[in-house]
């Protein structure tokens, strides 16, 4: 048989079918049989075999292979019509690799049974005995082959789960494929080079890379019988001076995170304790006291499958993202409460921020931050207005005068003290409330501004306390950050806008909006695990939107 394979693989950007996979009852022993015929005319059987699926499909949109539902689609069928119906898996050396390849999808975080890896290996097997193959049977695998390579390459390049379908809000493109793909795949699949084809089109995210590391790393610990024991919450909190045969217990624990203690099997609560605790809490979005409280212990006792499953979501976020990341590009991810600047995919600057509380959660979605408002005014919401300072109105018609607020009704300013407020509630106010420029303004000093629907931007903001908290989810979903000054310079710096030349702008206390230069990418995100740079550990963050529960579901189901 001769060996033909259509480049077909790298067009799955377009490839959206899916597989309803039913493990069934298959006995290859009754599809295999010495067969008479000469190869010549075994080969012309099996095109026509091909050629009898294709149209089934064509005809009815899905067809039943040995219990399993193919769904019709245009590169599906293209790729046989192109090659005339004959089969692209005669070399044996690629049907291995292929298998290979399928298995090895478990450390993508993804499931080998969704890519027929049962079904191809028995038939492998049986090719490999002294039996030949009945012409339908190598019809049918080799469709199987074709589906389940498209079906994981589409997966690879843009995810399994489709993240508008979560959220249909999502805005971030999908990595382009190269206009000499096809080709490049071509030349690799006839040189038997299919796995270095598939690394091509894995995410080459360095973020990507060390969520597999770790992947594999607990993944191999499973698998040798590691566990994680729990360790029983005593019913009261753990501190600095404590005595307890659980102090021994929580540095084990903690040593299973990375962490060394001289003294590891010490019942006494010590300093040393006290500080690495703290360090393990500001990393998995706990308050940062030193105290073993039930929150710590819920996080101490975090399985492996758990930390499986929380890799397994990040890897899939990474993939919908695009691989053509910019030279430079700001990143806020949510889960964690930081601010990055990347250069030349390196973080040149960091910030603490604060993000959306709950019911008023940030959203994910990218833009460009096109300018920065110095000595900003505020429109409140109406929300915000009719909700929270209609109330205040009603009992103080000298609360917007206290606040820097100026009441405005068709864009004219009106004396609150004229206006009798209990006539009105949450659902009819006719008014506007915008809160002017000065160190009380609830935007801070500034305000940096990217497009989007959803109202949201990155901001000053007077309360400077919530930045030393650990969990920072206290806004209405815009994000502030802790040290906007900097950031402005970091921005504006290739405009002349230095530390001296902002501070003497926001003295002025006059409103000032200055472009960047060239608008910087930004990226709003929601990862909720990473490796440190300090100290290469991976870190697991709270789902403070409880989003990875979403993601997973969708993540565990079969096609």
């Amino acid at each position: 048989m001769r060996f033909l394979f259509v480049p077909a693989f790298v067009l799955t950007i377009a490839y959206t079918s899916f597989l309803d996979f039913t493990p069934s009852e298959r006995n290859f022993q009754h599809s295999s049989r010495q067969h008479q015929l000469p190869d010549q005319t075994y080969e012309q059987a099996v095109q026509e075999s091909i050629r009898e699926h294709m149209g089934k499909l064509i005809d009815h949109q899905t067809v039943d292979l040995d219990g399993q539902k193919i769904i019709g689609n245009s590169v599906l069928l293209n790729l046989y019509k192109n090659v005339d119906f004959q089969p692209v898996w005669s070399e044996a050396q690629n049907r291995k690799d292929l298998i290979k390849i399928l298995e090895d999808s478990h450390y993508e975080g993804l499931n080998p049974k969704d890519y027929h890896i049962d079904y191809l290996k028995e038939y492998e097997e049986l090719t490999e005995g002294d039996l030949s193959i009945e012409p339908d049977l190598t019809a049918r695998s080799d469709i199987f082959m074709t589906n389940a390579i498209l079906t994981y390459a589409h997966h690879l390049i843009q995810g399994k789960v489709h993240p508008v379908q979560l959220d249909p809000n999502w805005n971030y493109s999908y990595r382009p494929l190269p206009d000499s793909a096809e080709f490049l795949l071509l030349k690799r699949l006839k040189s038997q080079t299919l796995e270095k084809g598939i690394d091509n089109i894995r995410s080459d995210l360095p973020m990507y890379q060390r969520l597999r590391y770790w992947f594999a790393h607990y993944d191999s610990l499973k698998r040798t019988g590691g566990t994680i024991d729990k360790i029983e919450y005593p019913g009261k909190p753990l501190r600095l001076g404590d005595s307890s045969a659980m102090v021994a217990s929580i540095k084990r624990q903690l040593a299973n995170y990375g962490y060394s203690f001289p003294t590891l099997g010490h019942n006494k609560f010590g300093n040393e304790l006290e500080e690495v605790l703290k360090e393990f809490q500001r990393h998995y979005g706990l308050q940062d006291d030193g105290i073993a409280g039930k929150n710590t212990f819920e996080a101490l006792n975090m399985s492996i499958d758990e930390r499986l499953d929380v890799l397994r979501v990040n890897m899939e976020r990474c993939r919908w993202i695009n691989n053509d990341l910019p030279k430079e590009f700001l990143l806020v991810n949510i889960a964690d409460y930081q601010l990055y600047i990347f250069r030349n995919r390196k973080i040149d600057y960091h910030s603490r921020v604060v993000v959306g509380k709950e019911h008023h959660e940030t959203p994910i979605f990218t833009s460009k931050i096109q300018y920065v408002v110095f000595n900003p005014t505020w429109t409140l919401p109406y929300s915000i207005a009719s909700k929270e300072i209609l109330p205040h109105l009603k009992r103080d018609s000298h609360y917007l005068q206290n606040r820097n607020m100026t009441l405005l009704k068709g864009g004219s300013e009106i004396d609150p003290n004229h206006v009798d407020f209990s006539q009105y509630s949450e659902r009819y106010f006719p008014y506007t409330i915008r809160q002017e420029p000065g160190p009380h303004n609830a935007l801070g000093r500034m305000k940096f501004i990217f497009p989007n629907h959803f109202s949201v931007y990155l901001h000053d903001t007077p309360s400077k306390s919530y930045f030393e908290q650990s969990q920072r989810a206290f806004s209405h979903g815009c994000v502030r950050v802790q040290n906007p000054q900097i950031l402005a310079e970091q921005l504006l710096g290739n405009k002349g806008f230095d530390g001296a030349k902002i501070s003497d702008v926001l003295k002025s206390e006059k409103t000032q909006t200055v472009y960047l230069k060239e608008p910087m990418p930004v990226m709003l995100m929601y990862w909720t695990c990473y490796e440190s740079k300090r100290d290469g550990r991976m870190y697991f963050y709270r789902d403070i939107y409880g989003r990875d529960s979403k993601i997973l579901h969708e993540l565990s189901k079969s096609l």
